[in-house]
């Protein structure tokens, strides 16, 4: 789904915390940066891995003119000294316990260059998001989270390397409210892991039945061993969910510590949300060590064989700053430090068992073959299947439209 149609969500939660100081969100994907920035006193930039460099080039000219510079975000925890190198000051981990202190020290000109959040602040102590301060025009979706945090290790994934992994989820009634206040038909929940807390989650899923929204979130694949919670997802309005199956190996889970992974449940899995009418869009990740030009046949064998409805495909990217990337560095097996380039789209490691343009060439090639011989025939049948779903024919048309257009945009970038 494109992006620049959903509101941004990370600036606004911090918004939430500021206090009475007013506030102003600028989202790049739908408005330049002014170019008069005289009545803004700070500056605070979200950055993950693959923005940084923009970050960077943004932060250089706010202090050319001689304006103060607040980073926060993922790349920020995991690259405190590289970010330090072109931000004021930096905040890791949580906003609510530590950006209200940065503002009070920012006026009392006593800006420290670092602050981490002491204590990972509870789910019932997030506040909504400011909402309120979105640019006005039509969304075709909007972002949600309710939880934050993952009880997982696998190795590649940023929450093993940052100090705020602990999962924490918020109060039912205020996720409640929030929804309802959302004028948006469709919702994009963008928790790192929900399932943490099936329980939370079966009374969520509950409480919103009656606002018959429709939504999609990510989810793990052990989810099968509970049919209640899949049942009720179904009920509140779960049209999709996206999957990290992640490999077609079941060596890459064992060395990856994806423990929740296990190749032989996966038709099961999606089986039983087909059952409740829930589009299975499955993600999997090319480049683990235990990667031969073949795990490109045996991944189309697991998407044919489990009917999954879409998929999705990523290069392994081991995020800078973590041990992770340290182990791809010492082996030789970095291929660059373009930060620009490490967003899941570009092959940025050596493979082990295979050369670099054999991974490349591998991820096209098998798009295009079940594009061409599998997914389009998906689309009728998937129209079929979800019939009498609470999931319009129209909107599920849309979305399978959106997965068509955006597969396309991608091979075009391999």
């Amino acid at each position: 789904m494109n992006e620049q149609k959903i509101h941004p969500l990370s600036l606004a939660a911090v918004a939430a915390s500021s206090g009475g100081h007013n506030v102003k969100i600028i989202d790049e994907a739908i408005e330049n940066i002014p170019t008069d920035v005289s009545s803004y006193d700070i500056v605070g930039i979200s950055v993950n891995t693959f923005t940084s460099p923009r970050a960077y080039k943004i932060a250089d000219s706010l202090h050319d003119k001689k304006k103060t510079v607040v980073f926060g975000g993922t790349h920020t925890a995991l690259m405190p000294d590289e970010c330090l190198a072109h931000a004021d000051s930096i905040v890791v981990g949580d906003a609510e316990d530590t950006w209200p202190v940065l503002l009070a020290d920012f006026i009392s000109n006593g800006l420290k260059p670092k602050y981490l959040s002491a204590n990972q602040v509870s789910g019932r102590s997030i506040p909504s998001p400011r909402r309120d301060l979105f640019k006005k025009m039509k969304r075709v979706a909007a972002y949600c989270q309710i939880s934050r945090g993952c009880v997982n290790q696998c190795m590649f994934c940023y929450l093993q390397y940052v100090p705020y992994k602990t999962f924490r989820a918020r109060d039912i009634e205020e996720v409640y409210y929030e929804l309802k206040s959302i004028n948006e038909d469709v919702i994009l929940f963008v928790d790192d892991n929900l399932f943490c807390d099936h329980d939370y989650a079966i009374e969520l899923f509950k409480r919103i039945i009656p606002l018959n929204k429709k939504w999609w979130i990510q989810a793990p694949t052990d989810i099968y061993e509970d049919e209640e919670l899949i049942s009720v997802m179904s009920a509140s309005g779960c049209f999709s969910l996206s999957i990290g199956f992640q490999t077609a190996n079941d060596c890459n889970n064992r060395d990856a510590l994806m423990r929740q992974n296990n190749v032989d449940n996966y038709k099961k899995l999606v089986e039983l949300l087909h059952k409740y009418e829930i589009l299975v869009d499955g993600t999997f990740i090319f480049g683990f060590d235990g990667d031969s030009k073949s795990v490109f046949g045996d991944t189309e064998n697991l998407i044919r064989y489990t009917g999954l409805d879409t998929y999705t495909f990523y290069f392994l990217t081991p995020y800078p700053g973590t041990k992770y990337y340290r182990h791809f560095l010492n082996e030789g097996r970095i291929l660059h430090e373009d930060w620009a380039l490490f967003d899941w789209d570009h092959v940025v490691i050596e493979p082990k068992n295979m050369t670099e343009d054999e991974l490349l060439e591998g991820v096209e090639e098998l798009y295009i073959r079940l594009d061409k011989t599998y997914f389009s025939r998906n689309i009728i049948r998937n129209i079929s299947r979800y019939k009498n779903k609470v999931l319009s024919i129209d909107l599920l048309s849309f979305l399978l439209s959106l997965g068509w257009n955006y597969r396309t945009s991608r091979v075009s970038r391999l």
